[in-house]
């Protein structure tokens, strides 16, 4: 048995490299690609218009939120459809194009085997979204641990750290999150921000576009 349990993490390993990799080989030969919600973060197609691009990379532990954050970014999509999340496990890819550029959003799926591959994608992103579930209580050294060592790789990368889940009646306020994640230990001159949030698995949290407005505001400033 616990031969067949390595066996299952390797070839999800191998999938999840496979993605990812042609994922950069389209990025490579197309000049731009646009998310098409119809096909529910399937579809990626060419257009030929050439804008300036930000990267957006999204990640946090599985089951953080990260999914249904990037839905709730689509204004056409329905609360129904973003109750359909299911955890990622390769990546998921969405653009949102805004007057000043287009952000290209690419989220990694959190699980134990993805988290390795997390730093691959560092040195292309110009904003880090790290999502972390904030009534999740045992995992968060988990969520921080892996937090820093993203930021211990790219020490100039502005981060928006979200803390979802703020609905559940045990989750940390923000400043028992920012303890939590020691983000008062990270340096002065880093561009760190901690918001709140309240999108659950099943997108339907109190104030959760007002929350989404304001976060999406942050990242054009950050650009």
């Amino acid at each position: 048995m616990v031969l067949l349990r390595h066996i299952s993490v390797a070839l999800t390993a191998a999938v999840a490299a496979l993605g990812s990799a042609l994922f950069i080989a389209l990025n490579f030969f197309y000049k731009r690609r646009i998310w098409s919600p119809q096909a529910e973060y399937c579809t990626i197609k060419e257009e030929e218009e050439d804008r300036g691009k930000r990267q957006v990379l999204v990640l946090g532990l599985d089951g953080a939120g990260k999914s249904s954050m990037l839905q709730g970014l689509n204004a056409g999509e329905s609360a129904a459809k973003r109750g359909r999340c299911r955890p990622t496990r390769g990546f998921n890819f969405m653009s949102l194009n805004v007057p000043a550029c287009q952000l290209d959003f690419l989220e990694i799926g959190g699980g134990e085997d993805l988290r390795p591959y997390w730093s691959d994608y560092l040195k292309r992103t110009h904003i880090l979204v790290y999502v972390v579930d904030s009534s999740d209580r045992s995992r968060l050294p988990l969520a921080k641990a892996e937090l820093h060592r993203l930021l211990r790789v790219e020490p100039q990368l502005p981060v928006v750290v979200l803390g979802n889940k703020q609905d559940k009646s045990d989750a940390l306020g923000m400043s028992e999150l920012q303890e939590a994640l020691s983000l008062g230990s990270l340096a002065d001159d880093r561009k760190l921000f901690l918001l709140a949030a309240q999108l659950g698995s099943d997108g339907s949290a109190r104030n959760s576009h007002q929350g989404l407005d304001t976060f999406q505001d942050l990242l054009l400033q950050l650009i």
